[in-house]
């Protein structure tokens, strides 16, 4: 059962991503923690201020990959950068190999992830830099640039 709701959960968060995605998410991260090295993310965002809506498929995280959703609440004023701050949760996805085949498993570990960072001005992109704290089984930070491309 807890199985099923991992996936039930995976796939609800791509599809509602997906149909009401605003824009592509694209970024790189450096982490500390163990085996630290560098992360990329590929995701979707949905305007909806001051609330917004994202999803990112992580890799490079501990374990493999991570599939995360957010609340993002962008601060009412701002000159120049957008402040906001950011929370939610992440699922981790395993890869493993058996005999003649490839094996994903989906939820065996979840993560809790708080951000901080700030957004510049829109360029038909909107260029930011974030820190976040990842809290889970292997708890770590992650300092990311990236970018959110408008016009889905």
């Amino acid at each position: 059962m807890k199985r099923f709701i991992g996936r039930l959960g995976a796939v609800f968060v791509l599809v509602s991503g997906l149909a009401l995605a605003g824009g592509g998410d694209l970024g790189f991260s450096v982490r500390n923690g163990p085996n630290g090295n560098f992360m990329g993310h590929l995701g979707l965002y949905l305007d909806g201020y001051p609330i917004d809506f994202r999803s990112h498929l992580v890799m490079g995280a501990p374990g493999g990959l991570y599939l995360s959703g957010e609340v993002v609440y962008v601060f009412p004023y701002f000159f120049l950068i957008r402040p906001y701050l950011a929370g939610g949760l992440a699922m981790g996805i395993t890869g493993y190999t058996a005999q003649n085949e490839l094996r994903l498993r989906f939820g065996e570990r979840f993560y809790a992830i708080f951000s901080a960072g700030v957004q510049f001005p829109d360029r038909g992109y909107r260029p930011y830099l974030e820190v976040s704290q990842i809290i889970g089984t292997e708890s770590f930070q992650r300092f990311t640039v990236g970018f959110i491309v408008e016009g889905f």
